[in-house]
């Protein structure tokens, strides 16, 4: 009794396989989850609830669709600007230039196909590969709020919570500050090691991240579940994770280097 039945070695995940939220995009800090039964059109003949509300519940039942039970705050913006014809997307040069949506399913066909999306020939497409492109992580809206919605396309997205998010323009990967996080999926798994890259990254902006907030997170569930998580990694949350890892544990490291 006690004993481990000996089974297959846990196999580590892949980008692909961590949700939007578990990748902590920069800014990403407000989630909204729509009631499984949500139902606009039963909703549109309660006379107390204004036009605007029953159209944000429409968006968000179209969104959920795309983003699953979790859909970021920027989803929304997003889906507002398309409604206006225009894109703004951020250069490489750091300015800031429009992309209308109609020109935007010429260019979309190439990039779509790596998250399964048809190619954009109508506005309806445009707008659903656009947002099947922001779900995957290919890209980001900056966190500067609905009035002010700008892209920016992701060049290097992470393998893992606590990697960087790189975008166009940035210098290289390997000189973009990241969260460093000991250990590894395959050996704390992947619940375990998710919960500490939440953790470190919280330490790495000097702020404390808690249980109540890790609980909204997908695949957690409660606030014991999420207790539970930070008690198994706990013995690792101030750990130093590699010899050149500076202070606040943010690392540029040559990403094959080997932990200490």
């Amino acid at each position: 009794m006690g004993r481990k039945k000996p089974g297959k070695p846990r196999r580590e995940r892949t980008a692909a396989e961590y949700t939007l939220q578990q990748l902590q995009p920069p800014g990403y800090d407000r989630w909204m989850t729509p009631a499984p039964d949500l139902d606009p059109e039963r909703a549109a003949a309660d006379s107390t609830l204004s036009a605007q509300a029953i159209g944000l519940m429409r968006r968000l039942v179209r969104l959920r669709a795309v983003y699953g039970p979790r859909i970021p705050v920027q989803a929304v913006w997003l889906d507002v600007a398309i409604d206006g014809g225009d894109l703004r997307l951020r250069r490489t040069d750091g300015s800031v230039g429009n992309l209308p949506a109609g020109e935007l399913a010429a260019v979309l066909g190439g990039v779509t196909a790596a998250t399964g999306a048809t190619g954009a020939t109508g506005a309806a497409d445009v707008r659903g590969a656009v947002h099947e492109l922001h779900a995957n992580g290919m890209l980001l809206v900056e966190p500067n709020g609905e009035d002010d919605t700008v892209l920016r396309v992701v060049v290097g997205k992470p393998a893992r919570p606590g990697d960087p998010w790189l975008f166009g323009g940035d210098l290289a990967g390997d000189l973009v500050p990241r969260t460093c996080v000991p250990g590894d999926p395959q050996a704390l798994g992947a619940d375990r090691f998710a919960a500490l890259g939440y953790l470190r990254s919280h330490l790495a902006e000097g702020t404390v991240g808690t249980a109540e907030e890790y609980a909204t997170f997908d695949g957690v569930g409660s606030v014991e579940r999420a207790q539970e998580l930070f008690d198994a990694v706990a013995d690792l949350v101030d750990v130093r994770g590699c010899p050149a890892c500076p202070t606040a544990h943010l690392c540029t490291r040559d990403p094959d280097a080997q932990l200490a």
